[in-house]
């Protein structure tokens, strides 16, 4: 099933469960203080939906579906306690149950993901892709990697993605030579979820804008001899070194981090400029290379570089050097 097939479906289904709310609070003659739980419901059923359409298709166990359909469920039976009594179908105090049982809901969620950690995994789903770059001009990846090692570096001429992805992968097209890759649902299930690995190559003769949204991860992002001339790096506590394009004229570097570690590494004939703007955390520059500005630092003759790289990093808590 391709992207837009499933985001025509998951569409379908919300409209349908939006029309039957209406119809429900017409034909029971309810006010809508009393038939406001059915929105609770509508959104318990159609993430249901939603999180059952996007496992289709993929390879996956029976504790990951119950993983997918854990928080859906528990939102529907809120939502159906609620409509009981506001509905007065029945002689029921939604609010003191709910009081009374949520502690119990943790420990049902505790216990599955304890569950989780005890049982035996199998060998991490290994899938290959390759994504053709005929006809493109311009290529724009994103890679959302939540957890594990993401290796990105030189790939094979004419091909925008190619590589191997230990745990699997989600592909989302959003037009000619524009893709999103995304971790399986495997990752956001503590204790589920086999070691993720992934090795992206890139088209080396193409330019391309490269997007990394990243979580608790080691990134090891080697651009050198790409042309990527944008890059975008999101990330949480992670471990990320980036090698900078050697000759892909002006770059753009925007990374952003919380409690990480970045490097960046900039080739010999490089020129760079460097901007921080960091909370708790630090800053550290070859001033050899890059000395001191007023505003950060830069390499003398900066403006006229013909291969020159702007760089802003920004922060709370994490460290960035840059050498």
């Amino acid at each position: 099933m391709s992207g837009g097939q499933r985001g025509g479906i998951i569409a379908g289904i919300w409209l349908v469960l939006l029309g039957g709310v209406f119809l429900v609070q017409q034909a029971m003659d309810l006010g809508w203080a009393q038939a406001w739980p059915l929105f609770v419901i509508m959104a318990g059923l159609g993430s249901a939906a939603s999180a059952l359409i996007g496992l289709v298709g993929r390879r996956i166990g029976p504790l990951t579906v119950l993983w997918a359909l854990i928080w859906p469920l528990l939102v529907l039976a809120v939502g159906v306690l609620l409509f009981v009594d506001f509905a007065d179908l029945a002689d029921v105090d939604s609010l003191e149950l709910l009081g009374r049982w949520w502690p119990v809901a943790l420990i049902v969620i505790g216990a599955v993901v304890l569950v989780g950690a005890l049982w035996p995994h199998a060998r991490a789903v290994e899938q290959q892709l390759s994504i053709s770059a005929a006809g493109v001009a311009r290529g724009e990846v994103t890679l959302k990697f939540g957890a594990g090692r993401l290796e990105v570096g030189r790939g094979s001429p004419g091909v925008l993605v190619d590589g191997t992805f230990d745990g699997g992968v989600r592909r989302t097209d959003h037009g000619p030579g524009r893709v999103e890759l995304e971790t399986d649902l495997l990752e956001v299930f503590p204790g589920f979820n086999p070691q993720l690995h992934w090795r992206v190559g890139l088209a080396p003769d193409l330019p391309i804008a490269l997007r990394l949204e990243g979580g608790a991860s080691r990134s090891d992002l080697d651009l050198s001899e790409l042309a990527v001339t944008s890059l975008v790096v999101k990330t949480g506590a992670s471990d990320t070194r980036v090698v900078l394009p050697r000759a892909a004229g002006a770059v753009e570097v925007r990374i952003e981090a919380g409690a990480a570690q970045v490097r960046i590494e900039v080739p010999e004939g490089v020129a760079a400029r460097v901007r921080s703007q960091v909370g708790l955390g630090s800053t550290t520059v070859d001033e050899a290379r890059f000395p001191r500005t007023s505003d950060g630092w830069a390499s003398a003759g900066y403006e006229t570089s013909e291969h020159r790289a702007d760089i802003r990093v920004s922060g709370g808590v994490g460290s960035f050097r840059i050498s």
